[in-house]
């Protein structure tokens, strides 16, 4: 497995997992406070870990270019 492919695995992976986690949220079905904190904190993670795959990837692209 080469480093595009990795990297496109783990964004849909991330990608799935966030939408999961945001759908939650849409449909209300969070417990309490702490559950929510905890989830919007899980897809701010996953936000910016997607969005530092998807930098890389750039970097990938061009030196393969």
């Amino acid at each position: 497995m080469d480093a595009i492919q990795l990297a496109e695995y783990m964004l849909k992976d991330i990608r799935q997992r966030k939408g999961d986690l945001t759908q939650r949220l849409a449909d209300g079905s969070v417990g309490d406070w702490n559950d929510y904190r905890f989830i919007v904190g899980q897809i701010r993670g996953m936000t910016y870990s997607e969005d530092l795959i998807k930098s890389a990837m750039k970097g990938i692209e061009l030196e393969d270019g």
